[in-house]
């Protein structure tokens, strides 16, 4: 199998020469370490709390329709739910750490997951097995269900 050069593969070939290791997504993007952090947290304290309350009303609100069976109502409330949930992910980071605005390691991260996400589409499209086998194993590491010894 042949594919186009992208920078996406260069990261999966990164990825897949350390299995287990955990690559920050700066130094796939540029070799080298994030810089220091931006200054303003993309959601503060009072954000935070208000997310929290809402979600509970959401919830409220999901088991009130449920048990009444209004499904419009349901699933008005399901989907705020979901945006919000999304919306909070893009807030905070893996653990519940909170993201910064011009964060470069937030904008590495999303540069990157989207070219490794490329690649692997890429992958899957010529090679459906090792798409799936890469889709499974590849996060900011690379972790096979089982050793696999690349050639890169």
């Amino acid at each position: 199998m042949i594919l186009k050069d992208a920078k996406g593969l260069h990261d999966l070939a990164l990825l897949l020469s350390c299995p287990g290791c955990e690559i920050p997504a700066p130094r796939l993007l540029t070799g080298e370490d994030a810089p220091p952090a931006g200054s303003d947290e993309v959601a503060d304290d009072r954000a935070r709390a208000a997310y929290r309350a809402r979600l509970d009303r959401l919830d409220e609100e999901i088991t009130d329709a449920r048990a009444g069976g209004d499904f419009s109502r349901l699933g008005r409330a399901e989907d705020e739910r979901d945006e919000l949930i999304a919306e909070l992910r893009r807030a905070y980071g893996l653990g519940g750490r909170r993201r910064r605005l011009g964060d470069p390691g937030e904008r590495a991260r999303t540069t990157v997951t989207a070219r490794i996400r490329d690649a692997m589409h890429r992958i899957e499209r010529e090679h459906p097995e090792l798409g799936r086998h890469l889709s499974a194993s590849v996060a900011c590491s690379y972790r096979p269900e089982r050793p696999v010894h690349w050639q890169l």
